[in-house]
């Protein structure tokens, strides 16, 4: 099973058989109930942990006591591999979203051990922070706008690329499941102008809910909507 899971995981794909062997033992698979924190703001980063199945969110509170979403995670990916990477103490929260979510636990230690046995580990590791740092950098984009609506599109244009699926004669659709206070905690915004802008982008045809997520009918004017400056 080990062998199954670290081949959906590209650091853990890096593995000589020797390495993988010795994190066998030591690797720990953890359930996760909807909403249930992995790790809570300020606690010590002790493990390297992965992904399998469902989503997470990555959240601060802010000084007014709301919570703001960082970013959302997928299957297979990392979460804050530079704090693991480091020892530092978790800058966030991470918790289930929505849905029951299961990741793969391994120890600080013996994954840095396989790095220095294997430069293709510590590559994947470059590889993944690489990643994460350009996928930041547009997450500071989109909540930097003041406009609201744009927030919104770059956001769902985002999920749309990454996640979505098209659907024949129906558009794309993005299979992430969110109320409407995540999206107002992943826009910067409050759930009553979540909501308005949301039924906006309905009424002009752009986007609308869907079972599990949402649907984009057009990802052109989504995009030209993101990408504004008025």
């Amino acid at each position: 099973m080990f062998d199954i899971l670290a081949a959906r995981i590209p650091l853990l794909a890096a593995l000589a058989p020797a390495d993988r062997e010795r994190l066998r033992a030591q690797a720990v698979v953890r359930h996760l109930p909807d909403g249930e924190a992995l790790w809570r703001e300020s606690e010590p980063a002790a493990e390297f942990l992965f992904l399998l199945r469902g989503r997470a969110k990555l959240a601060r509170t802010s000084e007014s006591g709301r919570e703001v979403i960082l970013d959302t995670c997928g299957e297979g990916e990392l979460l804050c591999g530079s704090a693991a990477c480091a020892g530092r103490r978790y800058c966030c929260t991470a918790a289930a979203l929505h849905a029951p979510a299961a990741v793969l636990a391994l120890p600080r230690r013996a994954v840095l051990d396989a790095m220095e046995h294997n430069p293709g580990v510590a590559l994947a590791l470059l590889e993944e922070a690489s990643r994460r740092e350009s996928h930041l950098a547009r997450r500071i984009e989109e909540l930097s706008s003041g406009h609201v609506e744009r927030r919104v599109a770059a956001l769902l244009l985002r999920l749309a690329e990454q996640l979505g699926v098209p659907r024949a004669d129906d558009g794309t659709w993005i299979p992430v499941s969110l109320s409407r206070q995540d999206l107002a905690d992943l826009c910067g915004t409050t759930v009553e102008t979540a909501i308005r802008t949301m039924t906006r982008l309905r009424r002009d045809g752009v986007v609308r809910s869907a079972g599990g997520g949402f649907i984009v009918a057009d990802l052109r004017r989504l995009a030209d909507i993101a990408r504004s400056r008025a």
